[in-house]
């Protein structure tokens, strides 16, 4: 019985110590566009005579910008910033 009651006193203080911010911008989330660029663009560095390829083979680094140019979680990305709020320096000194 105390195993069940602490589980559900975590659950309980889990759930309290969260909370979703409120929308702050007036702008409806469907018609914001989210941008997908690669942090890194092989096509552009190939173009212009510059191939990375061996040397990313070399340093055994194909999986990490696989990663880093990998999926962009596109909804996730909007409901951010249909949320962000702005500080100007002195309002984030005070705070």
């Amino acid at each position: 019985m105390a195993t069940s009651t602490s589980g559900s006193n975590m659950q309980q203080d889990t759930e309290s110590n969260y909370s979703i911010k409120p929308i702050t911008v007036s702008i409806p989330i469907d018609s914001l566009e989210v941008q997908i660029e690669s942090p890194v663009d092989f096509s552009s560095l190939k173009r212009n005579q510059v191939d990375m390829d061996a040397l990313i083979v070399a340093q055994k680094m194909v999986g990490y910008f696989q990663m880093l140019n990998g999926p962009t979680y596109v909804n996730l990305v909007k409901e951010f910033w249909i949320r962000v709020e702005v500080f100007d320096i002195e309002a984030a000194k005070a705070q």
